[in-house]
């Protein structure tokens, strides 16, 4: 059995001799800088920015008005060959829709086949179900805002876990309320990345229901599904809003009001809890 030297490491000066000690310092400083951009700039403009969208529910020329999903859009989804999408598109070249290219027969063939006719690469469908513009639209915009609140709410969580005080006895709650923001923080971006899984469902979704529609055409239940299922998605982006919506309120609403015990958390001697 192999044998170490009786001294062992001296563990007392590892943060004294530390190869680079302004590291931390300069990364609480731009940290400070971010939190403070983020509290007073950023999530008052999102809060603002995300009830204009909200308010749009009202507008017939925006995406998110609710009277969307009485349009065509929402209600008459159809399943079309291609050459009925070529016909009424007149393309430019054949085969293409504006930037959307179709797959036809020919492009799935082999040119080497014994009797000079191309041979089919296994079995495929080439009815078109078109996307839903109007809901993409939303999409685009939706997925945006919770890209942001999940990156607004990381960076604050990173700000503030650099501020948490040394752990003594004595009092505490203030060092409670900075570990419960974090919990609040954390919570936030997991529920961010939670609804942008639900944004995605909704191509897997009209995929599954456009995949068996092509395999069983006279089905007339499927454009009903289908319109049902962009009806929901619609319904569900303009939830999500709101949801943003009480996440930003909520957080900057907590900041605010316990921002003594969230900078001087050793500095609190109050007895009574978080606002």
């Amino acid at each position: 059995m192999p044998r170490f030297g009786s001294t062992l490491p001296k563990m007392d000066e590892v943060f004294k001799s530390h190869p680079d000690q302004e590291v931390i310092k300069e990364l609480i400083t731009a940290r400070r800088l971010r939190a403070i951009d983020i509290l007073q700039y950023q999530i008052p403009a999102k809060i603002v920015e995300i009830q204009k969208l909200i308010d749009q529910e009202e507008d017939p020329s925006s995406p998110f008005y609710k009277g969307q999903v009485f349009e065509v859009a929402y209600t008459d989804p159809k399943i079309l060959q291609p050459s009925e999408m070529t016909q009424r598109s007149q393309p430019d070249r054949e085969g293409e829709l504006g930037k959307e290219k179709l797959v036809l027969p020919q492009d799935i063939t082999k040119p080497e086949a014994n009797d000079g006719e191309g041979l089919r690469m296994g079995p495929h469908w080439f009815e078109v179900v078109q996307v839903n513009p109007v809901q993409v639209k939303c999409m685009e915009i939706v997925t945006q805002e919770l890209e942001d609140l999940h990156m607004l709410a990381q960076d604050l969580k990173v700000w503030l876990e650099m501020e948490i005080p040394v752990i003594e006895d004595g009092n505490s709650f203030g060092a409670d309320v900075q570990a419960h923001l974090i919990s609040q923080l954390t919570d936030a971006y997991k529920k961010s990345n939670s609804m942008q899984n639900g944004v995605r469902a909704h191509h897997a979704d009209r995929l599954k229901l456009a995949m068996d529609w092509a395999k069983f055409p006279n089905f007339q239940d499927f454009a009903g599904a289908i319109a049902a299922s962009d009806r929901f998605d619609h319904f569900l982006l303009r939830s999500y809003l709101r949801s943003i919506l009480t996440l930003y309120g909520g957080l900057l609403t907590k900041f605010e009001r316990n921002w003594s015990k969230v900078i001087n958390p050793k500095g609190s001697h109050e007895t009574g809890g978080m606002y």
